[in-house]
Order: structure tokens, then C-alpha cells, then sequence
């Protein structure tokens, strides 16, 4: 059996140990040795062993020589020769949003094919109560399943006979049940909003299929009338959701917010859980203008309330970072590549301008969503603009997604003192890419390695929750080239290394956050934020990265996750609420079954 244990006394540890003198006051309160740990301190690139006091990293080294540092009291972990890699983080999802309802959603992330999901759907259907509705909505691609096909209104009204039912596919589509169509009043003469329409068969019915054409707003209007929890069930499921990052060996994400997530009424819950110091990863906030149309009234009104930088708890663990990943909705793009292109209207640059001068003079950095270079270049246009005359003078900003992003977007952006914020959305979305846009332009979109060659701070991150969660699946894409499919986008000319994706997928994803000066590397001074692996990322074959987790997640050098022979020193399990709860019931992501 493994050992963990609390020192009794520094005398426990080696007499011949070198001495290492702490940056901190007082000696080590937790220590891990024994251990293969990458730093991306390119100083001191591996050792063996790591101290941790008041939150920080105060020593690494040796296994001797740290565990001298060790007094009574000090919990000192041995590692068993595992991989300890920094703290993941995710540069652009939306869990706090997503956090609202997780606890009550299915999860089809990583399931083989359509039958098993609908089973999945079928279980949590019967432990439904009236009034509430079955949902998936995210984490899957058609493309992963066997069948290679999405769900019918049919194979729905199986699976889910006695309650409503919504299953979505990322931005693209969702269907819906005959129980879900009659609770939403759906009929074949509904109205929807522009850019969005009802999918109707031969005889001019419904077929259940509600498409984004390109807009999803179709699909924002639905969820947002799906019932919503209780507030004490909210904070239990953004609570279960965090907890779930941790076990992936997320530390910390940079939340994008959402359409119909407004601030500060629906950021309650992550401050109440974050008060209590209940979060498992930290979350720097950019907050989304809600409202087409009036979005400078938006921003105005929320920097009467509250400033960037604003910290949400005594432990630094939530921030309000700044605005995005909507700045103006007329100068946005979507993701959904079965519809073609948006065009970027020419009045929604000038629309566009004052936003970013409001940023600019308030000093909020700020992030927009942009999937193609069109309208990346359209934004540059507007954004070098307002520097001329108002200068960014280091206020960071990034461009989020950037699939088909040009060697010179990716060099006016480095320019301005930018940042090119990338998401594994091709591992869910790269099939349908590659059917409208061919395989050739696939091979760099998005390109990878030109944004390590030019230099401009680049993250990773997953766009989850309405992608997977899982952070493993992000470095398998960007090592491997592959979709859920299995189909390989990339040649050897536009992957990472394992190095280069772990790096971009820590010390590269806090530049977003504004933390890359003392987050994402294990040295001294930096956040004591780190993951303890169940399998060596660097050795495992290609395709096992994604199997990874993590047994020991550490954050802010307290313990947030724990499994196998750890689990003693981790958090106090917590029961999901309500009692109908789709956690524990399914693992969320299905391979770890």
C-alpha cells in the first residue's frame, strides 16, 4: 500500500540533505516527492520533488533536499514516482454557466455510439420528477458514434416517453421530443428568430430539429426556458462540476460567460460556493454583453458595480478578469459549420469602435469570439484604429477560437500586444469542417504551429460545456490531429509536441487570465497549483492521453482532489442535489467506466 503520512518532525527527513532556503515565511506545510515533475521553469526544467507554504511554491529540487524543509505538521506526499505536472487551465469555457445545471444534465462525452447514449438518456429519464426535463447538452459529436448519426425526434420519444427531452449539438442543431415540443408551444407555424428555423419533413411537420442556420439563438431562447434549479442545488452543482475539473487536473479557467447568463444575478451561486472556499479551479470572469443593440449600456452599467480585477473571495480564487467573449453580437461569427459564413456587416465596425474605446479607458482587457479570418480582419481593422488614437499601452486583449485564423491576422494581433486564445472544437466540429470546407484548408485550421513560430501568447482551453470538459482531450487533439472521429486533420507540420501543448495549456492559457507572471509553472513564487497523473502523459501511447486524470489536484496548495490511495486527504465527498441528480449515476466522460 502506498503511504501518505504527516511528518512528525523534520527530523524524519534526510540529515544530508543540500539546504534550500523557502521564498516564504516559515518552513514547507505540504511537500510532494519521489515524483517526475516537469516545471516549464526553463531553469530548473525537472526535479523530483516540490514544497508548497501560504499558496506558493517555495522550493523544488531534490527529493533530500526538500523534504528538509518539512517541520511537524507538514504533510508530505509521496509520489511514487508519478508525472506532477502545473495545474491545467482551460483559456475560454463556460463552467460557471454551465455549473447551474450540471448536476441535472446527461453527459454524452466520449460515448461510443447513439445506442449507449440514448440508454444514458432512457436511465435518467426514469429518475426524472414531473416538471423537469431530460438534457444533454454537450460534450458530443455525431461523428463519434458508430452510427455516425444525430438523434431523431423518435429515437427521443423511446428513450424519453414520459418526459420532455433536449439533446443539443454544440451550436449546430438540437432536437427535441413530441413531450418537449408540446411544453415549448413548437408547431409548424412558429416563428423563429432570424438566422434559425424549425426543421419540417415532406408533409411540411416537425421533425423535432431545432438548426442554428447560422444563429443559435433558437437554441439560447429554448434553455433558457428549460426549469432551473433551486439556489441551494445550483451551488451543490457548480460544486460537483468543479470538483469534476479537478479530477482532470483542471486548476483554473478563464469563464467566457454566455447568452442569457446575466452579472451579477447569475454569478451568485459561483460567489456563495467561492465564499465558503468550495471551488476546486480558479475562474477569471470576462462578462458577455447580453443585449443585441445596446451592449456599450451593458458594459457601462456593470463597471458602475464592479472593476476588472475585482476578487470574489479571500483566497484569490474568483476574479472578475474582464469583457468578452461578445463585445458587440453584429461583429460576431458563429461555429457552426454546417451553415455557411456570416458576413460582418460594414456598420457593425463602426458600432463596434466606441465599445472597445470604453475598454480601452476603463481599462478592462477584453476578449472576442471570432471563427474565421474575415472576421478577424474586420475587428483588426476597427481595433488599430481606436489604438492610434487611444493607445492599448499593454491592456490585453485576445481573438477567441480563430479556426481559420491568417499568418497575418496572427501578426497584426502580436502587433497590438494581443493573444490568440485556441479551443479543441475541431476534435467535435472538424467532420463537419472538413465536409463544407475540404480537407486541404482543415490542415491549418487552426494553425498551431505558425502561432508558436510567430510568437504571439497562445492558450488552450476546451469551449466546454457545450464541448467536452476534459482538458486530456484537448492535448490528445493538439499532439495527435484527431476528431472524435478518429479522421487525422493535421500533418506532423501542424501539431504540438507534448511539451509545447502542456505548456501552451498552462503557462499559455494564464496569459488570458493575466496570471502567466505566476501561474502555470511550478518554481518558486509561482500559485502551488499542480496535478498528480494517473499515467506519465509524456510516455503513455498517443492515443491513451485522453484516459488520463489526475489522483492528486492541489490548488492554492490546498488539496482539492484526491483518489486511489490519496483519497484521505481529499475534500469530504459531497452528495449531488436534487435527489434526481445525473451525477453519480455516469462517469462524465465515458471511457473511464
Amino acid at each position: 500500500m502506498r503511504r501518505l503520512y504527516l511528518l512528525a518532525c523534520a527530523a524524519a527527513c534526510s540529515s544530508s540533505a543540500r539546504p534550500v532556503t523557502p521564498t516564504g515565511a516559515g518552513r514547507a506545510e505540504l511537500v510532494v516527492y519521489n515524483a517526475r515533475i516537469p516545471t516549464l521553469d526553463d531553469a530548473k526544467p525537472e526535479v523530483s520533488a516540490l514544497a508548497v507554504a501560504h499558496g506558493q511554491i517555495i522550493a523544488t529540487g531534490d527529493d533530500a533536499a526538500i523534504r528538509a524543509l518539512a517541520s511537524p505538521g507538514t504533510v508530505a506526499i509521496d509520489a511514487h514516482g508519478r508525472r506532477v505536472i502545473p495545474g491545467l487551465i482551460d483559456d475560454h469555457a463556460h463552467y460557471i454557466r454551465g455549473g447551474l445545471t450540471w448536476n441535472i444534465e446527461v453527459r454524452w462525452d466520449g460515448v461510443p455510439s447513439l445506442a449507449d447514449g440514448l440508454r444514458l438518456v432512457h436511465e435518467q429519464a426514469k429518475r426524472t420528477p414531473p416538471g423537469q426535463w431530460v438534457r444533454v447538452v454537450g460534450g458530443w459529436t455525431p461523428w463519434q458514434f458508430t452510427e455516425r448519426r444525430l438523434p431523431t425526434r423518435a429515437d427521443l420519444d423511446a428513450a424519453s416517453p414520459d418526459r420532455p427531452a433536449y439533446v443539443q449539438y454544440f451550436y449546430s442543431v438540437a432536437i427535441v421530443n413530441t413531450l418537449g415540443l408540446r411544453e415549448l408551444g413548437l408547431t409548424k407555424e412558429t416563428q423563429t428568430p432570424p438566422g434559425t428555423r424549425l426543421e419540417r419533413d415532406a408533409s411540411g411537420e416537425l421533425t423535432g430539429a431545432l438548426i442554428a442556420d447560422p444563429h443559435p439563438g433558437l437554441m439560447y431562447q429554448t434553455v433558457a426556458r428549460l426549469p432551473s434549479l433551486a439556489p441551494d442545488d445550483q451551488q451543490n452543482s457548480t460544486i460537483q462540476l468543479f470538483r469534476t475539473l479537478a479530477r482532470y487536473g483542471l486548476t483554473g479557467e478563464v469563464d467566457a460567460g454566455g447568452g442569457g447568463h446575466e452579472f451579477p444575478k447569475d454569478y451568485a451561486a459561483i460567489e456563495a460556493v467561492a465564499a465558503r472556499h468550495g471551488l476546486a479551479a480558479r475562474a477569471a470572469i470576462n462578462l458577455f454583453a447580453q443585449h443585441p443593440g445596446t451592449e456599450l449600456d451593458d458594459f457601462r452599467s456593470w463597471m458602475q458595480i464592479a472593476h476588472a480585477g475585482q476578487k470574489f473571495d479571500d483566497e484569490d480564487v474568483l476574479e472578475l478578469h474582464g469583457a468578452g467573449e461578445y463585445l458587440l453580437w453584429a461583429t460576431t461569427d458563429f461555429e457552426n459549420f454546417r451553415s455557411a459564413r456570416p458576413e460582418i456587416k460594414p456598420e457593425a465596425k463602426a458600432a463596434l469602435r466606441p465599445v472597445v474605446q470604453e475598454m480601452v479607458r476603463q481599462r478592462w482587457p477584453f476578449a472576442m469570439h471570432a471563427t474565421y479570418d474575415e472576421t478577424i480582419a474586420n475587428v483588426l481593422d476597427v481595433l488599430e484604429d481606436v489604438n492610434r488614437e487611444t493607445p492599448f499601452a499593454g491592456l490585453r486583449f485576445s481573438f477567441e477560437h480563430c479556426e481559420t485564423i491568417s499568418e497575418q491576422s496572427i501578426r497584426r494581433i502580436k502587433a497590438l500586444g494581443g493573444g490568440v486564445s485556441i479551443q479543441s472544437k475541431m476534435v467535435v466540429l472538424g467532420d463537419d469542417f472538413v465536409a463544407r470546407y475540404g480537407a486541404e484548408t482543415a490542415k491549418r485550421s487552426p494553425p498551431l504551429r505558425k502561432l508558436l513560430e510567430l510568437g504571439v501568447p497562445f492558450g488552450l482551453g476546451t469551449d466546454a460545456t457545450r464541448s467536452s470538459f476534459n482538458p486530456f482531450v484537448t492535448l490528445h487533439w493538439a499532439v495527435t490531429g484527431k476528431t472524435a472521429s478518429g479522421r487525422v486533420l493535421y500533418g506532423a507540420d501542424n501539431r504540438l509536441s507534448r511539451l509545447e501543448a502542456l505548456r501552451a495549456h498552462t503557462v499559455g492559457s494564464a496569459w488570458f487570465a493575466g496570471e502567466d507572471d505566476h501561474r502555470g509553472r511550478l518554481q518558486v513564487g509561482q500559485r502551488a497549483d499542480f496535478a498528480m497523473l494517473t499515467a506519465d502523459y509524456f510516455s503513455v501511447p498517443e492515443h491513451d492521453i485522453s484516459a488520463i486524470e489526475s489522483v492528486l489536484t492541489v490548488v492554492q496548495g490546498h488539496v482539492v482532489h484526491a483518489a486511489a490511495d490519496y483519497s484521505a486527504l481529499g475534500p469530504a465527498p459531497l452528495a449531488p442535489s436534487p435527489s434526481w441528480s445525473a451525477v453519480g449515476h455516469q462517469d462524465p466522460y465515458w471511457q473511464r467506466r
